[in-house]
């Protein structure tokens, strides 16, 4: 049976990403979950993925953010 603990899912997640081709560029760990920051998205993630729009100063950017494996994998536009 497989470990279901939080650090496994993250490492195998982060493996899984890895072999993907798929460059993590950054992780941060919030109160409840651990966000991803990836250069390029994965196909399989790309489709199940929500637009975020944040405006600070005037200045806007767009994000785009999936979940997996109860991770949040975040990637810029």
């Amino acid at each position: 049976m497989k470990d279901l603990n939080p650090q496994y899912q993250v490492k195998h997640l982060l493996r899984t990403l890895q072999k993907l081709n798929c460059q993590v560029t950054r992780t941060v760990q919030t109160e409840k979950t651990l966000v991803i920051h990836v250069d390029a998205p994965v196909p399989e993630l790309q489709h199940r993925s929500i637009e975020i729009t944040e405006t600070v100063n005037g200045l806007t950017r767009r994000i785009r953010a999936a979940r997996h494996s109860g991770c949040c994998v975040v990637w810029e536009d």
